[in-house]
């Protein structure tokens, strides 16, 4: 059994249902239908529209998701993301380490694509938070992705600098080798750890962490991340059977000070395989 208390006015009952509990959409359908919830004390069989206070009972046992832990503690949280799912939003996986913590303070300090897989750091608390957040944008972690990538980059290491575009209306960016308007500095780093002759295995770091940068300076390189529809080619994708781009974020390692709180976690090394 479960219990809401409805914060929303004019949201059906299903709906409300849906983005505040892990049953499914067809799953509700059929709660209600059976009568298995009520709505301030009262069974109902209807999608009815409720208002702020409003008490919701469901008489089914809700099922916790099921999250991949890299590393814990009482202030952070590194999660490995699975490939489709959204870090932030409704049945993102930031919803999800707070229902299965039962947390609402934990916090996504970074993203990934919905279809790049690999690690996620979340703050447990608001002073973690603002630690980590600060840490992000002063470029004090080293992350490192690993990607499966077309064709064989003749400099088996690089130092890639250009300029990123955003088209926030196309949700696509432009890489440009001179500064435009609205463009901005980025500086990607590549290392081949395996040559397949067509393809290769390209370790990644970053220096700057701009939308879809990866995916956009590799393909502008003439070395698409397999798998990815908006900055590859489907024929390619195709020819080499990924569905989903193949890039993972596999390792980060944070540079705290030796006054911040969570410099205990300074130099420690967070870790996983890419799935590939």
């Amino acid at each position: 059994m479960k219990t809401l208390q409805c914060k929303k006015n004019n949201v059906t009952l299903s709906q409300y249902i849906c983005d505040n509990t892990t049953f499914g959409f067809f799953k509700i359908k059929k709660l209600v239908a059976n009568g298995e919830v009520k709505v301030n004390g009262k069974r109902t069989k209807q999608d009815v529209t409720l208002c702020v206070g409003d008490e919701i009972v469901i008489y089914a046992d809700e099922q916790l998701p099921q999250l991949d832990v890299v590393f814990q503690d009482e202030n952070v949280l590194f999660v490995n993301k699975p490939v489709g799912i959204e870090v932030l939003g409704e049945k993102s996986l930031e919803s999800m380490a707070r229902l299965v913590f039962a947390n609402e303070n934990i916090n996504a300090c970074n993203r990934l694509d919905r279809n790049t897989t690999g690690i996620v750091c979340f703050a447990k608390n608001q002073k973690a938070y603002d630690e980590l957040l600060r840490c992000f944008k002063n470029h004090l972690v080293d992350k490192t992705y690993h990607a499966m990538i077309y064709g064989v980059p003749k400099q088996k290491q690089a130092v890639l600098k250009a300029f990123l575009f955003k088209d926030a209306k196309q949700s696509k960016v432009y890489i440009s080798a001179v500064k435009k308007t609205g463009s901005l500095p980025i500086e990607t780093h590549y290392k081949v750890v395996d040559d397949f002759g067509n393809h290769s295995k390209v370790q990644i770091a970053l220096v700057t962490g701009r939308t879809h940068q990866i995916r956009a300076h590799m393909a502008s390189i003439g070395h698409p991340v397999l798998g990815d529809g908006k900055y590859g080619t489907n024929e390619i994708n195709k020819k080499f059977s990924y569905k989903t781009q193949a890039l993972c974020a596999t390792e980060y390692k944070f540079r705290f000070e030796n006054t911040s709180f969570l410099n205990y976690l300074n130099n420690k090394i967070i870790k996983i395989k890419a799935p590939f």
